[in-house]
């Protein structure tokens, strides 16, 4: 084993200095050969630590890559099985940290340890969920680490001068180049995004989001502070999303009442996990909002009619109503609007109602007679008989397709 341990300790030394962090080298039944320690571990927590190392090992060894787990107490731990040269098997585990707070209340203890659990959890490291990643790259590709020379090669002392001169009179941060490319490269990336959601293009979004990994993940903002990152970011996505499907001529109404969805979503949302989810689904259907509202094409008139007919559409059509609003004679709306559209002013005013219902279909708490009746159909029988001669499908068969 003592070859051993010299291939293993140049890896776990980088990792426990890079991380701060606990770092333990285990054997595959999940004893601890040695450690470094950042954090001393409370008693209360040594059989609960125990039983996830031994399951981390199992779980490492098994699947051969990387494992993240948190367990019950909310203490997070990343491994990775590594082969020694004597054909044997060492995990390395580091942490605990923590992906947010754990609520000490759901736990059954004592208040004298709830109150020394709490501070210990103040103590450790909240990470967010780039800086897992990225501790996670480095774990894969640990079994290349060791221990190379280093030449310090000695300042010479009028560059030295010049330096400290030009911290003290410069009040502008000079960026890293790689932090302006980084700061490029998000931006030109959004952009992407927001002309695919302009667009309605729900493939090309997909593909874009694969891609995005991190690109909203504001915890170096917020230190210690991962769930607040987490949601600042979806904030500002939520954001973007809404200006592109305005620039797709989706209509105010449509436009607030998506925004306030995910906005009220975001603030609800207290697990990191969510982040990747949230963040697909918003895209998503910001993309679906535009194939189903958006108006850019037609005659000032027949926008007016439409943003007219998406805002109300829950009350019956009134045409002669309509045709004061819109300052035209009822038969020329009418009129008009066939020939633009292609459709009745009735039958788009179903097409927006039938849009609308797909969209709360999905919200499997909702009986079909009460989303009927949410999008203007008094009777859910005749509600049904147009759903399917839109869809093809009745509102049953939709749902159970979601």
């Amino acid at each position: 084993m003592g070859h051993d341990f010299l291939q293993i300790t140049p890896i776990s030394t980088t990792i426990f200095h890079l991380t701060g962090i606990n770092t333990l080298v285990l054997d595959k039944d999940g004893s601890t050969l040695f450690a470094h320690e950042h954090d001393q571990l409370l008693d209360i927590l040594f059989e609960e630590q125990r039983e996830t190392l031994q399951h981390l090992c199992k779980e490492a060894v098994r699947l051969d890559q990387c494992c993240l787990y948190t367990n019950d107490w909310g203490l997070s731990y990343l491994a990775r099985n590594f082969q020694t040269s004597n054909n044997g098997t060492l995990i390395l585990v580091n942490g605990p940290f923590l992906l947010q707070i754990p609520d000490t209340s759901k736990l059954n203890i004592q208040q004298n340890s709830r109150f020394a659990l709490e501070e210990f959890f103040r103590g450790l490291t909240l990470l967010g969920i780039s800086k897992v990643q990225s501790i996670t790259n480095i774990l894969d590709k640990a079994e290349s680490l060791c221990h190379v020379p280093m030449k310090v090669i000695p300042a010479r002392q009028k560059h030295v001068e010049q330096h400290q001169k030009s911290i003290t009179d410069s009040n502008y941060y000079q960026p890293d180049e790689q932090d302006v490319e980084l700061i490029e490269h998000r931006y030109r990336f959004e952009k992407e995004i927001m002309h695919a959601v302009e667009l309605g293009d729900t493939e090309l979004i997909n593909d874009l989001m694969i891609k995005m990994k991190n690109m909203y993940d504001l915890s170096d903002r917020f230190p210690n502070q991962p769930v607040r990152a987490m949601k600042n970011g979806l904030i500002i996505f939520n954001t973007l999303l809404r200006i592109a499907a305005e620039n797709g001529k989706v209509q105010p109404f449509f436009l607030h009442k998506i925004s306030e969805k995910f906005s009220k979503q975001i603030e609800r949302t207290d697990k990191i996990e969510s982040h990747d989810t949230l963040m697909a689904l918003m895209s998503n259907e910001y993309c679906e909002l535009v194939n189903h509202n958006a108006i850019s094409g037609y005659s000032p008139l027949i926008k007016k009619a439409m943003e007219h007919l998406n805002t109300y559409m829950g009350k019956p059509l009134n045409l002669d109503s309509l045709s004061q609003h819109c300052f035209v004679h009822p038969s020329h709306l009418s009129r008009q609007f066939k020939k633009e559209t292609g459709m009745t002013l009735t039958d788009y005013q179903n097409l927006i109602r039938i849009n609308e219902a797909k969209r709360l279909l999905k919200n499997a708490q909702d009986t079909i007679a009460n989303i009927a009746g949410a999008v203007g159909f008094n009777d859910s029988g005749y509600f049904t008989r147009i759903f399917k001669k839109i869809e093809g499908i009745t509102p049953t068969e939709y749902r159970s397709i979601q």
